[in-house]
């Protein structure tokens, strides 16, 4: 199950205390990524590991909480790499 599933699924302070903005402020940025990762890949190529959503909430975990790329990619089941890819 993607992480971005169960945040989701929060609402008002609780969601802004762990993802550090609102959650129309959270889903509009996430529009904006996925229309960007669309247009990029529209002629396919390999499917990512990690959705455009969980991406989203790797950076945010690591800019806010400053948890390092092993220990977020331990939580997301992928590797260090990915980690980086996502916050970069």
């Amino acid at each position: 199950m993607e992480h971005i599933t169960q945040i989701m699924k929060m609402d008002g302070e609780p969601f802004k205390r762990i993802i550090g903005t609102t959650k129309p402020v959270f889903t509009q940025m996430l529009a904006i990524l996925q229309l960007a990762y669309d247009q990029l890949h529209q002629n396919g190529g390999k499917p990512p590991s990690l959705s455009v959503g969980d991406k989203l909430l790797i950076t945010l975990q690591y800019y806010r909480e400053y948890r390092t790329m092993e220990h977020i990619a331990v939580g997301y089941g992928c590797s260090k790499s990915s980690v980086h890819r996502s916050v970069v």
